[in-house]
């Protein structure tokens, strides 16, 4: 059985890499990745994760051209950054379990061009930066979109 968190950050995935029209569509390739859900829960889960239709596609609210606002990006670091630090090139980011996935994903999307990449496990996500001087400018920013 897959957990509401880890299915709600499939769904994100889906709507982001696929021109997902329908809520049947939206099934059909959570079924593929072998997450099974209903017609309510998909459409509770479209509802609270704010998706919304734009030009007949699903799309998360917020998101320009696929690049998180400041405003998503300053809730999602809110709701889910419990702690960080940093060590020479590597920022390190911990979630409350379960939330690290879902957090890498709004990082990659935010494409900042200090960050080369990011790996995420169950409440942990290590952000790979270009140099250690990017360490700090991004753990400044990351800062000051929780204040």
């Amino acid at each position: 059985m897959t957990s509401k968190n880890a299915r709600r950050t499939r769904i994100l995935e889906l709507v982001r890499r696929h021109q997902v029209s329908s809520q049947e569509e939206l099934a059909v390739l959570l079924e593929r990745a072998g997450i099974a859900a209903t017609q309510s829960t998909l459409s509770r889960d479209i509802r609270e994760l704010g998706l919304v239709k734009a030009r007949g596609l699903y799309r998360v609210a917020g998101e320009i051209d696929g690049v998180p606002t400041r405003d998503l990006l300053s809730r999602t670091f809110q709701q889910l950054v419990v702690e960080r630090g940093i060590s020479g090139n590597i920022l390190m980011v911990r979630t409350a379990p379960g939330n690290a996935h879902s957090l890498g994903v709004v990082l990659d999307a935010a494409r900042w061009p200090e960050v080369l990449g990011t790996v995420a496990g169950d409440d942990t996500v290590f952000v790979l930066l270009r140099n250690p001087r990017a360490g700090k400018k991004v753990l400044r920013r990351i800062e000051e979109l929780m204040a």
